[in-house]
């Protein structure tokens, strides 16, 4: 197996490395050889459901806010956009409404690796950001037409068309060699979208190695941004139409999400009790 490492630096105890190897279909357990030492590898088959675009976040470790995986549950799911969550710790409470989430909103929530019983994640580069990127990334490379990776309060809309396949389609088919689009939340950060077939590795939210003799198309940030959910965001807000983003949805939009929300208040209600 041909292997390369991701992390580009030495600051971290443990770092990333990605490789690629063709497995047999009737697979049972995986371990690589290091250095005469084997480790046990996590094997998960493939997501092979066909997905418009699938979002990628990092671990949640008891530092997620319920309000926010709600909300933008809802706006993927209004625009044919998967999110996928990687769960570490959390309140019984919490992972409660990620089980609602999934039946109601389709989400996915996967378990994430225990490293050594979570007593060193502070070892791990940026709590497993890459780990959990380059999971979602292999998960749904051959099933997903495009893939975002972005922290789990934050989130994009489609401003120029109805869905989020015909938008990064538009932006992707009207110029040629475009094999990134760049966008940057309010930190100035890059977050990336792309097709996944494209990329081969990521760190943290961007590709390892830029995809070959294809460019990244830098998004305006005025008519294509990032949105955050602040710790402002409540029920009443969101119930209310007053949540980051609204004003630039369509109106049937903003509505829908508001109506999908309200619906869901009745069902989670004793969850809710729970988080006060």
């Amino acid at each position: 197996m041909k292997v390369h490492r991701a992390t580009p630096h030495n600051i971290c105890k443990f770092v990333t490395i990605t490789g690629t190897v063709t497995l047999k279909d009737d697979l049972m357990d995986l371990e690589i050889l290091v250095n005469k030492n084997i480790a046990g590898i996590r094997y998960l088959p493939a997501d092979n459901k066909q997905r418009d675009m699938v979002v990628c976040t990092p671990p949640i470790y008891n530092n997620a806010r319920w309000q926010s995986i709600l909300l933008i549950a809802h706006v993927y799911a209004r625009f044919n956009g998967h999110l996928q969550l990687y769960l570490s710790n959390s309140k019984p409470a919490f992972f409660d409404l990620l089980e609602e989430l999934k039946r109601h909103t389709g989400i996915s929530v996967s378990s994430f690796p225990d490293f050594f019983g979570n007593s060193q994640l502070d070892e791990i580069e940026f709590g497993g950001i890459t780990v959990a990127s380059s999971d979602c990334l292999s998960k749904y490379k051959s099933s997903a037409s495009f893939i975002a990776f972005l922290e789990w309060d934050e989130f994009l809309i489609p401003t120029r068309f109805s869905s989020f396949f015909d938008e990064f389609a538009n932006f992707f088919e009207s110029e040629i060699f475009v094999g990134l689009l760049e966008y940057k939340n309010s930190k100035g950060i890059s977050k990336m979208v792309s097709r996944p077939l494209n990329i081969d590795s990521i760190w943290l939210n961007e590709p390892v190695e830029r995809p070959y003799k294809l460019k990244t198309k830098k998004m305006a940030q005025n008519t294509s941004k990032i949105y955050e959910v602040d710790e402002s965001i409540d029920l009443d807000s969101m119930t209310r139409g007053k949540f980051p983003g609204a004003e630039d949805l369509r109106s049937s939009d903003r509505q829908a999400i508001v109506r999908d929300i309200k619906k869901k208040i009745s069902n989670f209600f004793e969850i809710f009790e729970n988080f006060t």
